[in-house]
This record gives C-alpha cells, sequence and structure tokens, in this order.
C-alpha cells in the first residue's frame, strides 16, 4: 500500500523494496495443505494489470506469483467491508492520512524483483477482497471472493518469527540466507515490516535521521534498498508465513505505516530499530 511511504522516501523506496525469494520448507499445521492460488502481474508501460481467480475457498491459502516483468511488483490482499470499490481502495492506499475501519491488511506478497517469485500462506475469512500491486503509480488491482464457511486452521509452521506490535519489532530465528518466517502482528494497529541492510560506516542513528529528514535527503542512504525485503501489511491480530532472503549483517527493520486515525508512520514512534543477522 503506497500510502504507506512517507513522500519524501518515494523516490528512493521505489529503487528497492525488495525480492521475497520462495522457500521449499516445510508446509504443514493442524488445517492442512493450504489451497494454492497463482496471481498474475503483466505489465503494459507503466502500468501493470493484476489477475486473480473471481473466488477462493476460505481458509489456509497459499498465494504466489512469479515475476516475469522488467520492474518490481507485490501482491498485497486486502479485504473490504461492504461493497467497496477498487477506485475506494485505491483512493486509500493511495493517498495519506488516516485508514478507514472497512479496509483491513490481510496480507500477501511483499515486494517482488524481476526474475524472482514470491510466496505467502495466509488463513483468509469470507468476504470481499482486493489483490493489488501497491509499486509504482499505475499499479493494478483485481477483486475477488473468498467464499464458503470460516474455517479452523493454523499456518504452516516456521523456524523464524517476525513480531510487530505498538510500536516495536520482536525477532527470534532469523539467519542469513532464505528463511521461511511466520510474521505476526500482535498490535492492534496494522503493521508490515520493512528490512533493509545498514551499510558499513553508518548506525542506526544514521538510519533514523535518513527516514527523519523532510525533504529528499542528500547524500547516499544509510542503508541498501535493493538488498532489502519486506513483508505485505497486516491487521492487527492477523499472521501469515513468508518467504525472505537475508544476508548476515545489520538491518534496519522499519514500518512505514501510520495509526488507522492517522498522523506519522509508525518509525517515528519507534519502528524503526536494528537487528543483528547471524551468518
Amino acid at each position: 500500500m503506497s500510502l504507506y511511504r512517507p513522500a519524501a522516501l518515494l523516490t528512493a523506496l521505489s529503487l528497492c523494496l525488495l525480492p521475497a525469494c520462495g522457500s521449499d520448507d516445510e508446509e504443514g499445521g493442524g488445517g492442512g495443505e493450504p489451497t494454492a492460488v497463482a496471481i498474475e502481474i503483466s505489465e503494459s508501460g507503466k502500468a501493470s494489470t493484476v489477475k486473480v481467480p473471481d473466488t477462493v475457498e476460505a481458509g489456509l491459502v497459499e498465494v504466489s506469483f512469479e515475476n516475469s516483468g522488467k520492474a518490481p511488483h507485490s501482491a498485497q490482499l486486502v479485504r473490504v467491508d461492504g461493497d467497496q470499490t477498487a477506485a475506494q481502495v485505491e483512493k486509500v492506499t493511495g493517498g495519506e492520512g488516516g485508514i478507514p475501519d472497512w479496509l483491513h491488511g490481510a496480507g500477501g506478497i511483499g515486494t517482488v524483483a524481476p526474475g524472482q517469485s514470491g510466496t505467502a500462506t495466509v488463513l483468509l475469512e469470507p468476504g470481499t477482497y482486493y489483490a493489488q500491486d501497491d509499486e509504482g503509480d499505475e499499479g493494478g488491482i483485481a477483486k475477488f471472493e473468498v467464499t464458503g464457511e470460516a474455517a479452523e486452521a493454523e499456518l504452516p509452521s516456521t523456524d523464524a518469527t517476525i513480531v510487530a506490535s505498538e510500536y516495536k519489532f520482536t525477532t527470534d530465528g532469523l539467519k542469513a540466507g532464505a528463511n521461511r518466517v511466520t510474521f505476526d502482528n500482535a498490535g492492534e494497529e496494522l503493521h508490515h515490516a520493512i528490512a533493509a541492510p545498514i551499510n558499513d560506516g553508518k548506525t542506526i542513528a544514521d538510519v533514523k535521521k535518513f527516514f527523519m529528514s523532510e525533504g529528499m535527503p542528500s547524500g547516499p542512504p544509510p542503508v541498501d534498498f535493493e538488498a532489502g525485503v519486506g513483508t505485505a501489511v497486516l491487521d492487527g491480530g492477523a499472521k501469515e508465513v513468508t518467504d525472505l532472503e537475508l544476508k548476515a549483517g545489520r538491518y534496519a527493520f522499519v514500518c512505514f505505516i501510520p495509526d488507522r486515525e492517522g498522523g506519522p508512520p509508525h518509525f517515528v514512534k519507534g519502528m524503526l530499530q536494528e537487528v543483528e543477522i547471524p551468518g
């Protein structure tokens, strides 16, 4: 959701955010095998088109897409209450200010670089959804319905976790290489986790100064955006399993989302932390 990227950073962030590379680790959980849903994203100039099945069965769902284009793409899932149109969703996710109660971050796949693929396993309840490519100014969006009964299911177990809350991250089990990660929004506000390596010779204080700049910061950034990774946005109390490729070293973990009632992005309130990834 481009809403969640501060305006001063749009140019820098558009260069980056971050392949979520697939992993073939174990699947499973109390709900059995997830339903596989392939999302298609195609390019036409600067615009993208998103294709998703018209209906998806409620319960455990593994969404995936392969980026065969020339630009980064993502697949954010949004559940809406009521008869909200694609234009209404795009107005919220492309603007600034508060986030209406009718819009729910349902997870999905963070930014995937050209030539890469991404997957995420989510638990979808019945309702009306949109799959949105929030990269660039002309990202596509497609509506689909999740049908059937709400399922009693569990996400696959993972060795690594990222827990977001107000206003901090807690991580466990992350390592250099491919990580299958449970991203757990234990807070009440919407959150995501964007992680970028801190460049040699720079500190987390340098990163904070960079992100707090009111205008486009001068000089090279203190983080390596092109090597960054990220999750999709989740409502408070929701979880997903996704794949993140990390390298050993120091990372800045950042949340760019504001509170539902508006205000500054969460990194201003403390969700900008240094995390050491062991080799």
